[in-house]
């Protein structure tokens, strides 16, 4: 018995991509349909052809169309969609919180060692001023001055 051959699969059909303006999108529909239609119907029959085309749906979750389509193949399909979308929302908020509070704890962090060194570096001066060295007191204070004054009226990022 000879082995059976298998049936030739038919050519997947290029689709073309669609205008991304209506009015580009209508006179392609126009172009296509040509002579097929008469032209008296012709402008009712594009219209409502781009407002089928047009129609968009965008979210976290399928169209509602789509999900029904999920739900007549695999029964609770849907359900399943809806709650994995739902996750994934709770998970971004749940991240976006991490990532808010870890912002301030490294604003705050910052803002002690920077209060640390501030004041080591006055502890410095006045001990220098203290050992009777003013030149090094002068440079201690002046860094402080000059580094820690920009910081409390400009913030850490120096813009306003």
């Amino acid at each position: 018995m000879a082995p059976k051959k298998a049936a030739p699969v038919p050519a997947r059909k290029e689709t073309p991509s669609l205008p991304s303006d209506v009015e580009d999108l209508k006179a392609e529909i126009d172009r296509q349909i040509g002579s097929l239609v008469s032209q008296s119907n012709r402008g009712e029959i594009v219209t409502r052809m781009v407002s089928v085309v047009q129609e968009r749906f965008s979210g976290p979750i399928a169209h509602p169309r789509h999900l029904r389509a999920y739900d007549d193949i695999v029964p609770g399909s849907a359900e399943r969609i809806i709650r994995m979308a739902e996750k994934a929302q709770d998970h971004n908020a749940g991240m976006d919180t991490k990532i808010v509070d870890g912002q301030i704890d490294d604003q705050k962090r910052g803002m002690r060692f920077g209060l640390f060194a501030l004041v080591l570096v006055l502890c410095l001066a006045a001990g220098f001023g203290y050992m009777d060295k003013p030149i090094m007191a002068g440079m201690f204070l002046s860094t402080a001055v000059l580094g820690a004054i920009p910081v409390f009226v400009f913030g850490r990022n120096g813009k306003n």
